[in-house]
C-alpha cells in the first residue's frame, strides 16, 4: 500500500471512530506511520484528507448499493431485501458500534462545510432515488412523490436504528428495524 492509500485508510478509520473534527493531522500521521512531509506531499490540508476519505466511501456506496444492489436491472423485492442485508451485515461485522460512516459525517459536517454537504447530499439523493424506483417497481400504483417519501422513511428508519445501536452498543435495534422493514416490503409485495 502506498503512502497516500495508507493516509486515507488511517484517516477513514479515525474519522469513523472519533469523528472528523476530533481527528487531528497528528493522529492520522501516527496511524498511517507517515511523516509530515509525506502527508503534505499528497494533501494540502486535513479537509483534503477528509474529502478524499468521503469520496472513497461515496464511490464504494455508489458502486455497491446504488449501481449494484439497487441497479435498474435488479428485481425489486430481492434488491430491497439485499439492501437491508447489506446495511445489517456491515454493522454485524463491527466489534464496536461507531454508527454509520456516512450518517456520522452527515450529522457532523453537513452544516459546517459546503464541500462535505454537497458530496453527502449527492449520495443520499442517489440512494433515495434508486430506492424509490424499486418501491415503484414493487408497487406500480404508487406515485413517484410517494415513493420518494417512502424511500426517505426507510433510510431514516435505518439511520435511526444505527444511532440506537451506537448508543446502546447492541445490534438489536437495527435487527428489529430490518425485520420490520422486511415485513413491510413483503406486505407491499403481497398487496400487488
Amino acid at each position: 500500500m502506498d503512502s497516500k492509500a495508507k493516509i486515507i485508510t488511517a484517516a477513514r478509520q479515525l474519522i469513523y471512530q472519533n469523528g472528523y473534527e476530533a481527528t487531528s493531522i497528528s493522529d492520522i500521521m501516527a496511524a498511517a506511520a507517515v511523516g509530515k512531509g509525506q502527508l503534505y506531499y499528497y494533501f494540502k490540508s486535513k479537509k483534503d484528507i477528509g474529502l478524499a476519505v468521503l469520496q472513497q466511501i461515496v464511490a464504494e456506496w455508489d458502486q455497491q448499493l446504488v449501481h449494484g444492489i439497487l441497479a435498474a436491472d435488479q428485481p425489486a423485492a430481492p434488491a430491497l431485501t439485499a439492501m437491508l442485508a447489506w446495511v445489517l451485515d456491515f454493522h454485524r461485522q463491527q466489534d464496536e458500534h461507531y454508527g454509520c460512516p456516512i450518517g456520522n459525517v452527515i450529522s457532523e459536517m453537513s452544516t459546517k462545510d459546503e464541500d462535505f454537504r454537497v458530496l453527502l447530499d449527492q449520495l443520499m439523493t442517489a440512494w433515495t432515488t434508486a430506492l424509490a424506483v424499486k418501491l415503484q417497481q414493487l408497487t406500480p400504483v404508487i406515485a413517484a412523490k410517494e415513493a420518494q417519501v417512502k424511500a426517505q422513511t426507510i433510510i431514516a428508519t435505518l439511520q435511526g436504528a444505527i444511532l440506537l445501536i451506537k448508543v446502546h452498543q447492541d445490534i438489536a435495534p437495527l435487527e428489529q428495524a430490518v425485520n420490520y422493514l422486511r415485513q413491510s416490503v413483503l406486505q407491499l409485495e403481497a398487496s400487488r
